[in-house]
């Protein structure tokens, strides 16, 4: 594990770019992910000013989305889908070769996760894996008490999932499942990056970085990652 602190969440977002950029290959294709959310605004801002830079190459790296909120699509403000179009790839003068977003709107969900994990199989593994902690520890929708060996899996959301996804939205939403990568999908990843700022991410973090690997703080199986990066400031990181 590489622990990088950092002095506060401008920091954390560059020096997160800075390695997200460092984990795509020159040499061949590639395939990489982003979390959507708060935590990784500044650091997908970041990357995607690099791309235009022209520091960083994209031309033969594909993009898949993490996770979506189940009955959500782009057009919803506050989806992933909708974070990825508007935060990522719209902001890209220079395009990944291909990006593939999850449908949280598809007709047959079980589909949609035979379609992701195919595309995943196909491209895969991922180069690299850029993950959010949540306040119980997920990584994407693996809530709390997640089977740790599943592949992309629709899932209810954790209670407190759902009192947190307020923030997201202007307009109320019932949202009850999500879909996602799985563990499985993570856990293969060449290079995972975990990004955390703020005090009220300390203890969680504490919990995943130090704590007993288990399904009660998904976020746990990274200790076993043989390429961890965690990238935090001084308040996520004051409880370690």
């Amino acid at each position: 594990m590489n622990l990088i602190i950092c002095e506060n969440y401008r920091e954390m977002s560059q020096k997160a770019a800075q390695l997200a950029a460092e984990g795509i290959p020159r040499s061949k294709n590639s395939l990489i992910s982003f979390p959507g959310g708060d935590t990784p605004l500044g650091m997908v801002e970041q990357f995607a000013g690099m791309v235009n830079a022209g520091e960083v190459d994209i031309s033969r790296t594909r993009y898949v989305s993490l996770d979506e909120w189940i009955g959500l699509g782009p057009d919803d403000q506050g989806s992933c889908a909708w974070f990825n179009w508007t935060k990522l790839l719209q902001k890209l003068s220079k395009p990944f070769l291909e990006a593939y977003i999850i449908n949280g709107k598809a007709e047959d969900l079980n589909v949609e996760c035979g379609n992701l994990n195919m595309y995943i199989e196909k491209y895969g593994p991922l180069d690299l894996s850029v993950l959010g902690i949540g306040m119980n520890g997920h990584l994407g929708f693996n809530e709390d008490g997640v089977d740790f060996n599943l592949k992309a899996h629709v899932i209810p959301l954790s209670e407190t999932t759902k009192s947190v996804m307020r923030k997201y939205f202007t307009k109320e939403h019932d949202l009850k499942y999500g879909i996602t990568q799985g563990l499985l999908h993570i856990m293969e990843a060449k290079r995972v990056i975990l990004i955390a700022s703020g005090a009220h991410k300390a203890e969680i973090l504490r919990r995943a970085l130090r704590g007993p690997v288990d399904t009660l703080v998904p976020a746990s199986i990274l200790q076993n990652h043989p390429n961890l990066f965690v990238v935090a400031d001084r308040e996520a990181t004051s409880a370690l």
